[in-house]
């Protein structure tokens, strides 16, 4: 029998890829295509082939040079550190009503490409290898941007990844993943194959005409070499597809807008609230609802929150907002041995946030005053032993019965989630705290006031030889005239609140043999400035910011929808600040805005 030679075989699936179907776009839609050069495309009358454009997918390529939409973002270093304090973008605020953003084709995360593979072919679980690169991070913190495209690594990376991914599905597997496999290797069976897994990698089902080119294809391949080889180059290629590699959100002209069909719905549901693709009985649900919405997105999405993949979708959430995804990779200068060693402490503070989320978020009341004030947490018992290392701490921390048991803070050392060792050890320098970071995390992130660009060139922070504390040397370098100060007096003074914590979250009453001073002010968007005493005293203040409610909000919709377009999840920001809704009614309430079932029609 003769074979295809690999080159010859590689190319076959590229065809097979760009020849699947009409690519999806926002306006009369071109025949074929993976995504093409500059990711994804525009509708008739809008960019050419090899433009950067957004709706459709260009006829012809595998994918080509994009970009993923981010910047440098999060909260970096300090003045005179390796890398600057971030961007300058928040989410918008300030909103009168809820609107509908833009149509969009969403391309699957690194994560969202594991996750979908592995949930719709579990029997090669291990088996393949995930080559595509990280996602960029988004300014906002996030690296789930909508404006990612495909570009050239991305693109030679997801071919290396599907045939893996073929090969080991039509390995010794194959048989156990389509039963026709073990005793009818033909061309009715490769059409069960590809209208089967066709419909959960597209998440809609087949049409005819892709049918067709895929079964052609396997065709081809049948008569050059064996029924699990065809297979392959025509799994190789699904795989490739723009309809796999992006989420469809573009909905169908209706009434001056466009409305999202119940297979998309279905699609941004599960990947919003599961971190997966929509299964079997969801994707039934959408065929149920024809021409109509999906019934129930909030009941569907609170069911689907309460699941384990939900629990991680909201863990990956505050790991990304709060900045600690990097925390086990911090450098702590002095803190290397016994039980101070940063290295060992650092992955037992993410477990302790994790369980703060869990029971004070998920399982507890989870509003936005628990979040900001609960007394309680989780440490291990090796974790209080490490935050008790402090030498200038009276009050030592509370050991635990037993591993991640509930302990309650001390009073005057922190409450809720920026007490958390996790926050401010991310949120600080390799041998100190750091007043700006914490200070810059507040403003932005829990008040989304936009923070003026840095200077071209930053002057390192200066030693002095009268400053004692980490305070002392901030306000010398920033209090004073000039370019820092302009910038600094917005969040340094919010940083203070922090300093009874040092570099890696351990409370503290003195530095270098000075008292700790954390009385400080919140300066408002109207110049005054609103005294607090030390962090209890700052948290209970932002409690009382009515920005508040709208800008965690703000964050949460741009995590779920991966985009920071004006006021797309604003409904439940006054309840969060009132109170009355929980962190979770919020989270699942983005099912519930205009956003989630409509695109406007531009």
């Amino acid at each position: 029998m003769r074979h295809l030679g690999s080159s010859g075989l590689v190319l076959v699936a590229l065809l097979a890829a760009c020849s699947a179907g009409e690519a999806p776009g926002v306006g009369d839609r071109d025949d074929g295509g993976t995504t093409s050069a500059g990711g994804k495309g525009q509708p008739a009358g809008g960019a050419s082939s090899g433009t950067s454009g957004k709706g459709g997918a260009n006829t012809g390529g595998s994918a080509a040079t994009g970009t993923g939409g981010s910047s440098n973002g999060g909260t970096g270093g300090d003045a005179g550190s390796s890398s600057g304090t971030g961007g300058d973008q928040v989410p918008t605020i300030n909103c009168q009503a809820p609107n509908a953003g833009s149509a969009t084709l969403r391309l699957l995360t690194s994560h969202e490409f594991d996750a979908t593979i592995n949930a719709i072919f579990p029997q090669i679980a291990g088996k393949w290898s995930n080559t595509l690169p990280a996602n960029s991070v988004s300014v906002y913190g996030f690296d789930n941007d909508a404006s990612a495209v495909v570009g050239n690594q991305l693109a030679s990376a997801l071919l290396d990844t599907a045939l893996s991914v073929a090969t080991a599905a039509t390995g010794p597997d194959l048989q156990n993943i389509v039963s026709c496999a073990a005793t009818t290797k033909d061309h009715a069976c490769a059409e069960t194959f590809v209208d089967t897994f066709g419909k959960r990698l597209f998440r809609r089902p087949v049409s005819a005409a892709e049918s067709k080119r895929y079964l052609d294809l396997f065709d081809q391949g049948l008569a050059a070499s064996d029924f699990p080889t065809a297979l392959k180059w025509v799994l190789a290629g699904m795989i490739q597809s723009p309809y796999a590699v992006y989420r469809s959100e573009i909905g169908v002209a209706q009434n001056g807008t466009r409305a999202l069909t119940a297979y998309e719905m279905a699609t941004e549901l599960s990947y919003a609230f599961k971190g997966l693709p929509p299964d079997d009985a969801l994707l039934a649900e959408a065929e149920a609802a024809g021409t109509g919405p999906l019934p129930d997105p909030v009941g569907k999405a609170t069911q689907m929150l309460g699941t384990d993949a939900g629990k991680l979708v909201v863990q990956s959430f505050f790991s990304a907002y709060l900045g600690t995804t990097g925390l086990t990779s911090k450098v702590k200068a002095n803190l290397t041995t016994g039980d101070a060693n940063y290295v060992t402490a650092s992955p037992l503070m993410a477990q302790e946030t994790a369980s703060f989320i869990d029971n004070v978020i998920m399982k507890g009341s989870g509003k936005l005053s628990d979040l900001l004030t609960d007394r309680r947490t989780y440490p291990s018992q090796a974790l209080a032993r490490f935050y008790g290392t402090s030498p200038t701490s009276n009050t030592p921390f509370p050991m635990p019965a037993s591993d991640g048991a509930e302990v309650m803070r001390p009073d005057g050392q922190g409450v809720g989630i920026l007490a958390q060792g996790s926050f401010l050890a991310s949120h600080a320098n390799t041998d100190a705290s750091s007043p700006t970071q914490r200070g810059l995390f507040v403003y932005s992130r829990l008040l989304c006031r936009p923070k003026l660009s840095p200077p071209d060139t930053v002057p390192p922070l200066k030693t002095s030889p009268t400053a004692k504390t980490t305070r002392q040397r901030y306000e010398e370098a920033h209090a004073g005239a000039g370019v820092c100060h302009s910038c600094h007096m917005n969040f340094d003074p919010i940083g203070f609140g922090f300093e009874a914590f040092d570099e890696a979250g351990r409370y503290r009453t003195q530095e270098n043999g000075e008292a700790i001073n954390t009385v400080s002010a919140l300066p408002s968007e109207e110049g005054d400035l609103i005294p607090f005493n030390d962090q209890e005293g700052l948290a209970a203040l932002l409690l009382m910011q009515p920005e508040i409610g709208e800008c965690f909000a703000a964050y949460l919709a741009t995590y779920a929808f991966g985009s920071a377009e004006a006021c797309i999840g604003t409904s439940k920001a006054a309840d969060l600040y009132a109170g009355s809704a929980s962190i979770m009614d919020a989270f699942t309430g983005l099912a519930a805005e205009p956003h989630f079932s409509t695109r406007n029609a531009k």
